[in-house]
């Protein structure tokens, strides 16, 4: 059901640039366990050809990955992939007109400019290392602060950039995103990693966050097995009702409702979520290796849909893990964009997404 584009059709196998490990305490599921290996950290091996920053939307220090099918914008000044699109076309990412080219405010604990970003720890522990208990905004250890970037086109042409941010206590922790482009390539793969440099008492997850600019459809994978009714958890308010939410075999499309604010969760281990405008579809998909607990009750994906601001969220997320010091917690994030030949209703776009997203 989809048409080929000169961007973002073709899948590829992701590049496992590291081994995926985990290692988790006897307070959580057991974990596949590893020691920190220098990869996917500032310690790693010099690049090739070093990428330069230059200038996007007001900010100067912008790094572009782009080959002939496809641009990456990162601007580690805000730690957020910006723009991810074909060459000279638009990307499904919202960004606040009014916040471009600025950085977060001293002090300011959340900076909701849009783009992709990952949190370290899931929202419900949040409160417990939060000044007020509150678990919204993000605890002043999460709040945004510039990321270290640097960026290089590899020796197999690849275009890679990587992010890198310390976390000090209570949470002890270094950070990575390493963005990979391959050449002659139309998908983004992330390889996200979580290292605990202290001990500390707060589980980590890597939890990834994109917010879609106007999305119309939220297409998620349910299961026949899932311990949640549907397959899927309300996870703010009821569950939407059939007019918004249509079940279509293995997979659930949830059409955004005017004025409506609404989450759920899928606990499918496939781990794809699909965000929808018109014909235009951007699917993402998680690798996790590690055994454990997912949060909110086991959700895998998750959307945060708020129609009154404009945007969904697509969420991907990997087990909690209470990691000991000097292990690590590690997936996979892809990033494509596709079209279909004109917009679907509901289960055509669930069966279209679920081919292009695969078993």
């Amino acid at each position: 059901m989809f048409r080929p584009m000169i961007f973002l059709l073709r899948r590829f196998l992701p590049v496992l640039l590291c081994g995926l490990a985990t290692l988790g305490r006897a307070e959580l599921p057991p974990a596949v366990a590893a020691t920190a290996k220098p990869c996917c950290t500032a310690s790693a091996p010099p690049p090739v050809a070093p990428i330069l920053p230059s200038g996007f939307l007001g900010w100067t220090n912008a790094y572009r990955l782009q080959n002939d099918r496809a641009e990456a914008v990162l601007v580690p000044a805000i730690g957020r992939l910006v723009h991810f699109a074909p060459p000279q076309g638009a990307s499904p990412f919202r960004l606040e007109s009014s916040l471009q080219g600025q950085v977060p405010a001293e002090g300011e604990r959340f900076f909701n400019i849009g783009g992709d970003w990952f949190w370290p720890v899931s929202q419900a522990r949040w409160a417990s290392f939060s000044d007020d208990g509150k678990d919204w905004p993000p605890p002043a250890p999460l709040a945004d602060r510039p990321w270290t970037c640097s960026a290089w086109t590899d020796a197999d042409g690849a275009q890679c950039a990587r992010f890198t941010r310390a976390y000090g206590p209570p949470l002890n922790l270094e950070a990575s995103r390493l963005f990979r482009l391959a050449s002659g390539s139309a998908a983004l793969e992330v390889h996200q990693r979580i290292e605990r440099t202290a001990p500390s008492d707060i589980p980590v997850v890597l939890w990834n966050i994109s917010q879609i600019a106007q999305a119309e459809q939220i297409v998620l994978p349910v299961e026949k097995t899932s311990k949640f009714r549907g397959g899927l958890k309300a996870l703010m308010g009821r569950k939407p009702g059939r007019r918004q939410l249509a079940n279509c075999g293995e997979a659930a499309t949830y059409r955004v409702s005017p004025g409506a604010e609404t989450k759920l969760g899928s606990d499918s281990p496939r781990g794809w979520i699909a965000a929808v405008r018109g014909a235009e579809v951007i699917l993402e998909s998680v690798t996790n290796t590690a055994v454990g607990d997912y949060p909110d009750g086991g959700c895998v994906v998750e959307v945060y849909s708020n129609h009154g601001l404009g945007y969904s969220e697509i969420e991907t997320l990997s087990p909690e893990l209470l990691l000991a010091p000097g292990t690590v917690l590690e997936n996979i994030l892809r990033i494509e964009l596709a079209t279909t030949k004109s917009p679907l209703d509901a289960c055509p776009l669930a069966a279209a997404v679920r081919a292009l997203a695969g078993p």
